[in-house]
């Protein structure tokens, strides 16, 4: 039987409505991971959210999205999830990945995945019914604004000299120009939001999001969803004990890093979310590990209960898959 980690928060907002949001990230959709979407639909449709969000890497590579079954399985996924509320994805960097003839994987300090586009795959999944693949886009209903911010491939391989040449302690790093150029081309989607509304921005990578710069272009936001970090690959009774923003590894190969590595709430607006699939059918032969690890999703609630004015009430349990 599968296990879940669910982590549930309740925000006092007195000026907005009354709502429930379900957030994932890190799907990592591939042949391997049939059990892990029909088991989160279930807790979707348990936990009847009014919006669900996806924060990125929604395919482990392009190589899903050339399959024509494989393409009709996510969308049946994905249709069954807006069934329940309008669904919010944004991209993330596996989006953008496709496996040359000689991919290696595992830890390997070359990933060799080629950066690719699929503009007809991104049109393919946006045109469901009640899903929002929002490539630097937004949705906006009653309730929410959701703004998707699409970090380019550059974002994280900008120095393939470092990528190469480094080691597992020293990898290469993430570019915070990249995502500075990016917000400041998007101010007309990052400022000036409805206050009445839930205000949320879905990106794919935390790493840079605490940077007094960066969190001043995105102020006006209730919450930054992001994913990308697997909670630093920290496994579940360990996850229990181990303290701080550090985890094991990261997906840019740093160890114990000390960057938002950790699911979590940081500063009452980001919250770094654990992943759906932790170890991804990309990085075989340690894909094995994945049945180790739970299957991660994140419940927000807006209250307008004082009680939960001073601090947000946070929990956190393993659950078992609902039958």
């Amino acid at each position: 039987m599968k296990n879940f980690y669910r982590t549930s928060y309740r925000f006092y907002k007195p000026d907005q409505k009354e709502h429930k949001i379900f957030a994932i990230s890190d799907i990592h959709f591939s042949d391997h991971t049939t059990e892990n979407l029909n088991q989160i639909a279930q807790k979707a449709e348990h936990q009847k959210p009014q919006i669900i969000t996806i924060s990125g890497d929604l395919i482990d590579s392009l190589e899903s999205a050339d399959e024509p079954h494989e393409i009709a399985r996510l969308k049946a996924w994905l249709t069954r999830l807006a069934k329940v509320a309008p669904v919010c994805l944004c991209l993330g960097n596996h989006d953008f990945y496709r496996q040359p003839a000689d991919f290696k994987s595992g830890l390997s300090k070359n990933r060799h995945y080629i950066a690719e586009r699929n503009d007809d795959f991104i049109k393919a999944v946006g045109e469901l019914d009640n899903v929002h693949y929002l490539d630097d886009a937004s949705f906006e209903n009653d309730e929410f604004y959701v703004f998707g911010l699409t970090l380019p491939p550059i974002y994280y391989h900008f120095d393939y000299v470092t990528e190469k040449q480094g080691s597992i302690l020293s990898p290469g790093s993430e570019d915070i120009n990249v995502l500075l150029e990016k917000l400041d081309e998007l101010t007309e989607f990052t400022t000036k939001l409805p206050k009445k509304k839930t205000k949320i921005l879905l990106v794919h990578s935390p790493v840079h999001l605490l940077n007094e710069t960066v969190k001043a272009k995105i102020a006006e936001f209730d919450f930054v969803f992001a994913g990308h970090m697997h909670n630093g690959v920290v496994p579940p009774l360990l996850n229990e004990i181990w303290r701080g923003r550090k985890g094991i590894i990261t997906p840019s190969k740093h160890v114990f890093a000390n960057h938002n590595t950790r699911s979590g709430l940081y500063e009452n607006q980001l919250i770094v979310l654990g992943a759906v699939t932790t170890i991804q059918k990309g990085a075989k032969p340690l894909s094995f590990l994945n049945h180790a690890f739970p299957v991660n999703y994140v419940t927000v609630e807006t209250s307008h209960n004082e009680a939960d004015s001073r601090k947000p009430d946070i929990r956190k349990k393993y659950e078992n898959w609902y039958k």
